[in-house]
């Protein structure tokens, strides 16, 4: 029987039935729930499945071979592999090859689920369709292609990475018969192209892409002379996604170089967005001093920007509410969870774009960990149940989907009976989901 992916989250833990909000798993893996709050978990492993698709893959493949009662050195001669490849790959150490993914699958009966899980860092680059550009209507078509994705990206609606990719490199091929104009207009597009490409895939877990996708994007705005790209590729995106996969050290040293970008653009809300990336990673090396810094800065940036500017269309999703959310997650990391609340509840009520749904829901599920870490239950089971309700039928990122899997562990775990059927809603929707 299939085993769904929410199970990738119990590690040592892995339940052989149907979890119940009354029931307690052995070894839940859950991070961060100690010091002033009560201790729910033990930590089985350093990484957190819900950081990178290797994590999640490695979490995934620990719960199935111990539903099937085989130890590392059993598991290994089964599908011709060393028992120590299989621990490093279960600790997210080591990248198994597409076969060895194949003979796992089969082995553990899993139905397709660790094929699927492993396609972020299996599948290799993405080899593009062959688009042809008209030299006279290539800018207009590829900003129309990257506005529709992106558009599509932040509601997590299914992303055309190959569209992208091929229109990217027509572009690339056509931009030496440009006259010098439309070659630096065209190659700003190639910059947002590869940036756009290198956000959607890190979405989905394939950091190691995603870094390649933010280089060959670097390289375009750089020949275009694009400081404003710049500043964009390195601080919202490059560092926020060191940050969020663990190496928030590396975050803030790219955020830092990232500001110099941005104030020679001479566009405050973008420096703004860069010092609130700074503060994320040093919230996260819980540097609370210098997070504090840099969001005073970002919201002075924030302050002094002229609305009656244009600015870019790739910088719309970042304005006060915006602010309000990413200072909830900066004081949710330092351990501020009351503030964290009402900062996060301040990005919810001053937030009107319905269209960056994925923010949203991050901040919505990050409202639900603080109010869970202050023993919350039923104010946190709320906050998940309106955060499934304003998503709908819509689609869920992987990224996204980890974060509903991991609330859902420490929503089961609370054994309050309160939260019950809104625990047996995420049970679900998560199934439907995996």
């Amino acid at each position: 029987m299939e085993v769904d992916v929410r199970r990738a989250l119990r590690g040592a833990g892995a339940l052989r039935r149907r979890p119940t909000c009354n029931h307690r798993p052995r070894a839940l893996a859950l991070t961060g729930y100690g010091g002033d709050n009560r201790t729910v978990a033990v930590v089985p492993y350093r990484f957190d499945p819900r950081d990178t698709a290797e994590a999640l893959f490695g979490a995934e493949l620990r719960a199935r071979r111990e539903m099937a009662r085989l130890s590392l050195r059993r598991l290994a001669p089964m599908v011709l592999a060393s028992h120590d490849l299989l621990a490093r790959i279960e600790k997210a150490q080591r990248r198994p090859q597409p076969d060895l993914v194949d003979r796992l699958d089969n082995v553990l009966e899993a139905n397709g689920v660790l094929r699927r899980l492993a396609a972020p860092f299996t599948d290799g680059v993405l080899v593009p369709r062959v688009v042809v550009l008209d030299p006279d209507a290539a800018v207009p078509v590829l900003r129309a292609l990257i506005a529709r994705v992106r558009a599509a990206d932040h509601t997590m609606a299914t992303a055309h990475l190959d569209d992208l990719a091929a229109h990217a490199r027509a572009a690339q091929q056509l931009a030496s018969r440009l006259d010098s104009a439309r070659q630096r207009a065209l190659g700003r597009l190639i910059a947002e192209a590869h940036q756009l490409s290198g956000w959607m895939l890190f979405d989905r877990g394939s950091v190691a892409l995603a870094e390649k996708a933010f280089a060959a994007s670097r390289l375009a705005a750089e020949q275009a002379g694009a400081l404003d790209l710049l500043a964009f590729i390195g601080g919202p995106n490059a560092a926020f996604v060191s940050t969020w996969s663990g190496e928030p050290d590396r975050g803030a040293e790219r955020a830092y170089g990232a500001l110099s970008w941005a104030r020679r653009s001479g566009n405050r809300r973008l420096s703004a967005f860069v010092l609130t990336m700074s503060a994320r990673a040093h919230a996260r090396l819980g540097e609370s001093e210098l997070c504090t810094q840099m969001l005073t800065e970002a919201e002075s940036e924030l302050s002094r920007h002229r609305p009656d500017q244009p600015d870019p269309p790739w910088l719309e999703v970042f304005d006060a509410a915006a602010l309000a959310g990413h200072r909830g997650s900066c004081l949710l990391d330092l351990g501020h969870h009351g503030h964290a609340i009402d900062a996060l509840q301040e990005q919810a009520s001053a937030g009107s774009a319905e269209r960056f749904v994925r923010n949203r829901t991050i901040w919505f599920l990050e409202q639900a960990d603080a109010q869970l870490r202050l023993g919350q239950h039923e104010a946190a089971a709320l906050t998940v149940d309106d955060a499934i309700t304003r998503l709908g039928s819509g689609a869920v990122s992987p990224r996204v989907r980890r974060m509903f899997c991991a609330i859902e562990l420490v929503l089961c775990a609370c054994g309050d009976p309160a939260v019950t059927p809104v625990a047996d809603r995420l049970l679900e929707f998560n199934a439907v989901n995996a």
